[in-house]
């Protein structure tokens, strides 16, 4: 069979993808922001925190450099934003100076941007709660204004997810990144750090970005992905390793959890630096797949060049996504060439895509149900029990 020959809901996500981001920017414009949170509150952030779980933290992880540098045509590309920390929903709500004895968590005009799809898992609801409780603003990014989520927070953002069939999310994944980064630049607008025209510009330019994905280029992503699924599953690869530096680590990190929830793969995720330290040393290599998320734009690409030499030595399957020219790169490598972003803050709006297609064609070769759908202990408690019932606690 040919690769698009393929079918399944996660497919489906991700060669809609163009489609959805162009719907999805249609709704959510600086007025939509305007509607939801007042460009006052917004202009008064003194220190943002991004959080979330799974794809959501993830989503912060790759939004956060718009929100401390608001892009501009400077010589980086950027000038000084606001403070901004990414932080994994159990970190803020039950660690986050907790035991330092700082100052409050929230002095006036600290602000939490709490993203779930659904609203339904207690810990970004922990997470506003506990912003409310000492005095700050929390913002819920969700679909579903009537949650808990919602109805705890001090402003809601109702996001635009387009249809989608129940699947390893892609769709929610671009659909909060896009709400988050769109946010960022309606923050910097309504702070004087950016004018209108530029904050446009910038949106304008990631949706340009986007579509450069559309037509030949998402049917090569595919083919190519496609062809390396057949290649790993014939050599029997199963466990996995993905590698990424600053907002690339978000891609890395997103495109791991796709093959956990796709087929059940065993995967980890590490920055170029650290996995040099620790990874090196994984036995069995002939059956460890890597994937290296290395653009030109990165301050650390001599690092993951660095790095991308090493896995090659050691391990016969490597993948490398990069807006590089595959010459960069060892012959031994599999290079997805992606579109060149005009600055590198746009990249992980799109560049998850060849990982999600592997993702999916593997699960597609197997025959293997999403979220382990074929296995009765992991479906015996329901789908939601494991967070959705958690205790909520206020840490002040």
């Amino acid at each position: 069979m040919k690769h698009t020959e393929y079918k399944s809901a996660l497919l489906d996500q991700i060669r809609n993808s163009v489609r959805d981001i162009n719907m999805i920017a249609a709704a959510e414009t600086f007025e939509f922001f305007e509607a939801c949170v007042p460009e006052a509150v917004a202009a008064g952030s003194k220190q943002v925190f991004l959080t979330g779980c799974g794809d959501s933290y993830c989503a912060g992880i790759a939004a956060k450099p718009i929100y401390e540098n608001a892009d501009t045509s400077t010589r980086t590309g950027m000038v000084p934003g606001t403070p901004t920390q990414a932080l994994r929903n159990i970190e803020f709500s039950r660690y986050h100076n907790t035991y330092k004895g700082w100052e409050p968590l929230t002095l006036a005009g600290n602000t939490v941007c709490a993203v779930s799809i659904s609203g339904a898992p207690k810990r970004p609801t922990e997470a506003v709660k506990r912003m409310v409780a000492v005095g700050g603003t929390a913002i819920a990014f969700t679909t579903n204004p009537n949650s808990e989520l919602a109805k705890s927070a001090s402003y809601v953002v109702p996001m635009c997810l387009p249809p989608c069939e129940h699947a390893p999310n892609v769709t929610s994944y671009y659909s909060s990144l896009f709400s988050l980064m769109m946010f960022g630049f309606y923050t910097s607008r309504a702070k004087g750090q950016i004018t209108p025209e530029q904050a446009a510009a910038c949106r304008k330019g990631l949706l340009q970005y986007a579509n450069a994905y559309s037509g030949k280029v998402m049917d090569e992503l595919s083919e190519k992905a496609f062809e390396l699924a057949q290649k790993w599953e014939a050599d029997g690869v199963d466990n996995m390793d993905f590698i990424g530096d600053g907002a690339d680590y978000a891609t890395a990190f997103f495109g791991s959890a796709k093959m956990v929830e796709a087929f059940g793969g065993l995967t980890t995720n590490d920055d170029s630096e650290d996995w040099c330290h620790i990874n090196y040393f994984l036995k069995n290599t002939d059956k460890i797949g890597t994937f290296i998320v290395a653009n030109t734009g990165s301050p650390s690409f001599n690092r993951e060049l660095e790095t991308i030499r090493v896995a090659c030595e050691l391990r016969s399957h490597v993948a490398i996504i990069t807006d590089g020219d595959p010459s960069l790169f060892p012959a031994n490598a599999v290079v997805f060439q992606t579109p060149k972003p005009k600055s590198p803050w746009m990249a992980p709006l799109m560049q998850h895509i060849p990982m999600d297609f592997v993702a999916a064609y593997i699960a597609c070769l197997r025959n293997t149900k999403a979220f382990r759908q074929d296995s009765p202990i992991h479906q015996r408690d329901g789908a939601c029990d494991r967070f959705r019932q958690s205790k909520i606690e206020i840490i002040e």
